[in-house]
C-alpha cells in the first residue's frame, strides 16, 4: 500500500470518534497491520510475528497497547484480534474499489474544508 494511502486512511481514523486519543504512529500501524492481514486466511488477526515484520518491537508494543486502550484490538494468544471491521471491509476490497473510495475520500475533505466556499 502506498504511503498517501496510508496517511489518508490515519486522516480518517484520526476523524473517528474512538480513535481520537490515538497517537498517529499507533493509527498507522493499525492501517499497515490491517492491510497486510486482509490477505490472508483471517483477516481480523494480527499476528505478533507480523507486526514485527511492520516495526521493531518497542514501537509495535506501545502501538498495541494504544490500539487495544482504544478498543481497536483486544489481545489473544499470539496477536491481536481487530474489531475494526470497518477498516478491515475497505481495506479488504479489491485495489479498483480501495483506489475510488480513496479518491471520494479525498474530495469529500476537500469540500468540507473550512477554506471552500460553495458556488
Amino acid at each position: 500500500m502506498r504511503d498517501k494511502t496510508i496517511y489518508d486512511e490515519v486522516a480518517v481514523l484520526r476523524a473517528r470518534k474512538r480513535s481520537r486519543g490515538v497517537s498517529s504512529m499507533a493509527l498507522e500501524l493499525h492501517v499497515r497491520a490491517i492491510d497486510r492481514s486482509v490477505h490472508t486466511d483471517c483477516p481480523v488477526f494480527v499476528s505478533d510475528a507480523l507486526l514485527d515484520e511492520i516495526a521493531p518491537g518497542h514501537v509495535t508494543t506501545i502501538a498495541a497497547l494504544e490500539l487495544t486502550l482504544a478498543g481497536l484490538w483486544d489481545r489473544a494468544r499470539d496477536g491481536y484480534v481487530v474489531s475494526d471491521l470497518e477498516l478491515i471491509d475497505r481495506l479488504g476490497g479489491n485495489p479498483l474499489r480501495r483506489a475510488l473510495t480513496s479518491g471520494l475520500r479525498r474530495c469529500w475533505q476537500a469540500l468540507n474544508r473550512d477554506n471552500f466556499i460553495p458556488l
